[in-house]
């Protein structure tokens, strides 16, 4: 009986650490992925304006988060989805409409979650992180968008939904989900 006990302990322990390490992995391509967006969008946009950035955006999101993923790629599916699309491959996943629902119109001194660990039916883990409007982002996701911003908006995003958004506005999730 003791055996028992000491085994059901042990393997509650070891699913404890392993939660834990894909909280924390997850966290850190988060982290990576977003600063990584940011980082060359930044640079985009110091260097060539606003106008310019959006088809950077568009065409290099993609290859920017997978070089930002490296090695973890292999573990992991990762992605953005939101409320308010931009990109119409973010659509969210069944699993995530409630969780924009319940965000949707808040700001980051509302919510009290830094992230959400959510368990799918297969039992695989995903890890949501809330991404809220920074100052830069208003530039693209505002209210008061420049005209030349918008026609170039239209160019690359025609049923863009994502603007109208207010300084630490949520903007939707960057998701990390287990292979």
């Amino acid at each position: 009986m003791k055996f028992v006990f000491m085994m059901m302990i042990y393997v509650v322990m070891m699913f404890d650490a392993k939660a834990q390490n894909f909280e924390i992995e997850a966290k850190k391509l988060a982290t990576d992925l977003k600063s990584s967006l940011m980082k060359n969008l930044s640079q985009k946009i110091a260097s060539e304006g606003a106008v310019k950035a959006i088809p950077f955006c568009h065409t290099n999101v993609g290859p920017i988060a997978k070089s930002a993923a490296d090695e973890r790629m292999s573990k992991f599916e990762f992605g953005r989805t939101s409320h308010k699309l931009r990109n119409e491959k973010n659509q969210a996943m069944p699993w995530a409409n409630s969780y924009l629902k319940d965000f949707q119109g808040k700001f980051k001194g509302d919510i009290k979650k830094d992230f959400i660990i959510h368990k799918l039916e297969n039992g695989k883990r995903v890890y949501l992180e809330p991404l809220y409007v920074q100052a830069q982002c208003l530039t693209c996701h505002g209210e008061n968008l420049n005209k030349s911003v918008k026609m170039e908006l239209n160019k690359f995003y025609p049923n863009d939904q994502a603007t109208d958004f207010k300084l630490n506005e949520f903007r939707g999730f960057i998701w990390i989900k287990e292979k």
